[in-house]
Formats: structure tokens, sequence, C-alpha cells
């Protein structure tokens, strides 16, 4: 009796056809990804071709190329588009300050307050300013405000 023959799924053949075009185009990515990643940040160039051979893992099914050239054309759109993807990204999730107050209260060593909280009639605490609790650029600019909306 003749041994049976292991069928391949088309799972598979997927999976060893990735193998094969990962192990033949990997190092001419990585060179790709690194010329055009910013500050020559290798790490970040080995992390940004993973994603793009994810992409094309993802999309092998979808792929058309017949030629090894057309291969590495389809892989290198795909890393290019990886790093624009994450740049773009990057620029639109810039931090912004927490604390967006006067920039003269920045870097400058604390002092124990001069003012102190009373109770109000209303329940409410308010606060009165001691000597030197106040800094005159912004005592400026709040006159300025108010004059301007008595106007």
């Amino acid at each position: 009796m003749p041994a049976a023959t292991a069928a391949t799924t088309p799972a598979q053949q997927l999976n060893e056809r990735f193998a094969t075009i990962y192990a033949q185009f990997q190092p001419r990515i990585t060179n790709l990804v690194r010329n055009e990643v910013r500050g020559g940040n290798h790490h970040l160039a080995e992390d940004l071709t993973a994603d793009a051979f994810y992409r094309a893992w993802l999309d092998l099914h979808k792929c058309t190329a017949t030629t090894d050239a057309q291969l590495y054309s389809w892989l290198a759109t795909l890393a290019r588009r990886t790093v624009t993807a994450h740049y773009r990204t990057k620029k639109n999730t810039a931090e912004q300050p927490a604390d967006l107050g006067h920039w003269s209260y920045s870097n400058r060593p604390m002092n124990q307050a001069g003012g102190y909280y009373a109770p109000a009639p209303t329940g409410f605490r308010t606060a009165a300013i001691g000597n030197g609790d106040s800094d005159p650029d912004m005592d400026e600019a709040l006159r300025r405000a108010r004059q301007a909306v008595k106007r």
C-alpha cells in the first residue's frame, strides 16, 4: 500500500511562501527602512521592518507579483508606507503640556505660601494673598483684561 502524501492546505502554502520571501528580502528591506528612519535609530528601523513584514503577511494572498523584482517593489512600498504612517502618527500625537500657567513660574524654587485660606459664610474657602505671591507681569495682564471688559 503506498504511503499517503500529505496535502498542503492553502494556508500552509502561504506560510511557506512568506517564510521564503522573508528569508530572501529581510536584509534589503531592513536597509531600506534604516535609510528612511530619521536620526539613524536602528531599533525603530527594526520595529518598522517587522511591521512592514506583518503587513506583507496579512496581504500576501493579494500579492500578484510574479518576479523577484516585482515582489521587492511590493515589499519596499509596504515598508515606505509603514515608515510614513509611523511619522504621521507621531506628528499628530505631540505631547501637550498639562500646565499652561505663566512661563515665569517655571523652574522657580518653591517658597512657603504667604497667603491663607479662611472659611467664608457661604461654606466655601477664600484665599488671601500675601506680599510677594503675585507676578508683576501677570498683574499687568489681568489689569488690562479687566479694563477691556469694562469698556
